[in-house]
């Protein structure tokens, strides 16, 4: 059989291990992740991942920077569109698209989130990393995006770091408390109706402001 004839090209193969190692160390940590279960999950061989990943610090950061990369394409640069003189309804309209964007492709993608969550609870080298290469630019970029909805009167008048947090916090909490809230309430977080129904909820509680 020729090279490549019928089997997959190295770029796929080593993309779907960075997938399983992202999934993988969002779920289980970066201590309870290893090579072996990457392998598994990514349905490769181990040696397949050790050949292409000298250790398991190097295979982390590479899929953490495979997640990052994925949501930075994913979701598109608003600050730019919303600070043209558009009208007040277009630009509000702006705002609660790309919240709908960001919860449909956390619910889609939750391991930047859940990979955060489990280095901020145990602060170390990679935190420092994580923040470092993307994390500290998302804080630059957040506030900039905050304080021009700010300055177009989309949003209250308040410190714009706060404000960050708490409007990531509206919809990040919303994915990952999506199995509770499906058993408790019956009803699917992740569906169209209810991403509307909780983005045109938090827009109005913006809209009443002093």
């Amino acid at each position: 059989m020729k090279a490549g004839s019928g089997a997959p090209k190295t770029n796929e193969r080593r993309e779907r291990v960075l997938r399983a190692a992202a999934q993988l160390f969002g779920q289980l940590g970066f201590d309870g992740t290893s090579f072996a279960l990457v392998a598994e999950k990514a349905g490769e061989q181990k040696t397949f991942v050790q050949y292409h990943f000298q250790n398991k610090d190097v295979l982390w950061r590479a899929a953490v920077s495979h997640v990052w990369l994925q949501r930075n394409n994913a979701l598109p640069r608003y600050i730019e569109d919303i600070s043209l003189q558009r009208a007040p309804d277009d630009r509000e309209k702006m705002i609660r698209d790309l919240c709908r964007k960001i919860l449909h492709f956390t619910f889609a993608h939750p391991e930047w989130v859940k990979i955060m969550f489990q280095e901020a609870s145990a602060p170390g080298p990679r935190l420092d990393w994580l923040v470092k290469e993307f994390i500290g630019t998302d804080f630059i970029e957040g506030r900039a995006m905050i304080e021009l909805g700010q300055h177009h009167g989309l949003l209250p008048k308040v410190d714009a770091m706060d404000l960050l947090h708490i409007l990531s916090g509206a919809l990040l909490y919303l994915v990952s408390v999506a199995p509770i809230t499906e058993r408790v309430l019956g009803l699917r977080p992740d569906s169209n109706d209810y991403i509307d129904h909780h983005v045109d909820t938090l827009t109005r509680i913006l809209r009443q402001r002093a």
